[in-house]
């Protein structure tokens, strides 16, 4: 009853004004590709999106089919799986190591400044916790049961179908296999044949899309597709590079990704009662114990091995540290509780509750302020950029032979955003980008000349502007916004007096406004 309580509240605060929020970057590859989906444009998704696992985007395309195609309906999948991720966590810790634990975890993990965030986002990461979780809920089922064939025939399934949800999801299989060599010595040969059965069935599960990719795309994109599986390449941010040679970095990521960004995806104080807790399962070492242990130490060390890393890639290591801190509290509190302090019986007893009483205010507060570092982070990414606005626009002043360009696309602004919002009578290619990457994540090239012959070949009517920031350079150089405005007006090529439509609103020095301008 609690937990369902919890829930409540938590899908209501998960879901508040969750429209208001400007699309991000990420979330494109599965609004975008559930409305070619939804759409039946299978050929148009298998060739644009078809290198990412489909089982997100396929949700996503059920959702626009009942709640209709925008991008709320696209972030209640994630809501959905955010709670679904809480609720299997309460089950497997209730089941290993009581209801207690299980309460105090799912909270902890439901606070999560990082799990919050994105449970309000359409991205595959609550997804990934779900599945990850699930996959090694029934694995510990089987391996401390091993009669159960059902939870080891679902073991299988769930890993299958959480690959398609997340490809890094094959690294459950290493966790669940050192596992096995760890706790079932006695009868590992036997284990390690039953084991064969969870690759096999996994291995159905994704064959038929693998096939789909090939048989759509050739061998082209398994190149994308291994990019992907690395979660990118050299060309990411440098900031993946941090603390190198030493495998430190998602010991500060977790808690503490940017210098200048007060976002924690992880508070100090919970992280630190994980860590705590972790440190109490490597001491304690009981099968239980070490089977979570384990969990945690191959998820860390195989995404350190990764070259390119971010908080939201370690995210199946939330539920470990959830449940590690959740059994640190509790042995405190029980080492609290048998405590005999040397005093008289009713002074003792007096002192007991004085001291329990502060522990419990403690973890509270502890808990609250996660939950309001949860809304900070939240809260910080609530801005609106019209994009539904100025595309309707366009869609109602340009012809069928007509493009528009959007000049400098960045997280928060690009070609399929507005591709998102197109009727369906217009063709995607009508809105493209210059230049092609991101220019707050890759170092951009902007060639004026190149921009102007583009510009006449591909038929533009709008360049779609933003308020980028006056003077915020780009991704490794020292170019601006006010630079590439500035380089537009001396081609004297754009700009209409009497057509200037513009929509948002400016606030401080950033603004969030979106501008048309005729070329």
């Amino acid at each position: 009853m609690a937990l369902l309580v919890f829930l409540v509240i938590f899908v209501a605060a998960a879901t508040y004004n969750l429209g208001y929020m400007s699309v991000q970057w990420d979330e494109m590859p599965h609004l975008y590709g559930g409305l070619l989906l939804n759409r039946g444009q299978i050929w148009d998704y298998m060739t644009t999106y078809g290198y990412y696992p489909p089982v997100f985007d396929l949700v996503t395309t059920g959702a626009f089919s009942v709640l209709g195609v925008n991008e709320i309906s696209g972030r209640l999948v994630a809501v959905v799986f955010s709670v679904l991720a809480v609720w299997v966590l309460f089950e497997f810790t209730k089941r290993v190591y009581g209801a207690k634990t299980a309460f105090i975890a799912s909270v902890l993990l439901g606070t999560m400044p990082g799990f919050f965030w994105l449970s309000r986002v359409a991205m595959i990461e609550t997804m990934l916790v779900f599945f990850f979780t699930l996959t090694m809920f029934a694995f510990y089922t089987w391996l401390f049961k091993s009669d159960s064939r059902r939870a080891l025939v679902f073991a299988g399934l769930a890993l299958g179908v959480g690959i398609l949800a997340k490809y890094q999801i094959v690294v459950a299989a290493l966790a669940m296999l050192l596992s096995i060599l760890f706790l079932t010595r006695k009868r590992l040969k036997n284990n390690l044949a039953k084991f064969l059965l969870i690759g096999v069935i996994a291995v159905l599960v994704v064959a038929p899309w693998l096939l789909a990719i090939y048989n759509y795309n050739g061998m082209t994109k398994f190149e994308t597709l291994q990019y992907v599986m690395s979660e990118g390449g050299q060309d990411r941010p440098a900031y993946s590079n941090r603390f190198q040679p030493f495998p430190v970095f998602y010991l500060v990521e977790m808690t503490w990704p940017f210098n200048d960004i007060a976002v924690h995806p992880i508070v100090l104080p919970i992280f630190i009662l994980g860590l705590c807790g972790l440190g109490l399962f490597a001491y304690r070492r009981s099968k239980q114990d070490v089977f979570f242990l384990t969990w945690f130490l191959v998820v860390y060390v195989f995404f350190t091995l990764v070259p390119n890393r971010q908080w939201r890639y370690v995210t199946p290591l939330f539920p470990i540290l959830a449940i590690a801190a959740a059994c640190f509290i509790l042995f405190l509190y029980n080492k609290l509780q048998m405590w005999k302090p040397t005093h008289t019986e009713d002074q003792g007893v007096k002192l007991k509750k004085i001291a329990a009483a502060v522990f419990i205010a403690l973890i509270i507060a502890t808990v609250a302020y996660s939950g309001y570092n949860a809304y900070e982070m939240t809260e910080r990414d609530q801005i609106h950029i019209p994009v539904k606005e100025a595309t309707a626009y366009m869609a109602g002043n340009m012809t069928q032979n007509q493009s528009a360009v959007l000049v400098c696309s960045f997280n928060l602004l690009n070609q399929d955003m507005f591709r998102f919002y197109l009727p369906a009578n217009m063709s995607s290619e009508q809105i493209w980008q210059y230049p092609a990457l991101a220019v707050d994540a890759f170092t951009p090239n902007f060639d004026i000349t190149e921009f102007m012959d583009l510009c006449v070949e591909r038929n533009v009517k709008y360049i779609i502007l933003y308020d980028f920031g006056v003077r915020t350079q780009f991704f490794n150089t020292t170019l601006d916004y006010t630079q590439v405005r500035q380089m537009l007006y001396e081609t004297g090529r754009f700009d209409d007096p009497s057509e200037r439509p513009f929509w948002g609103e400016y606030h401080g020095w950033y603004g969030y406004r979106i501008f048309l301008i005729p070329f």
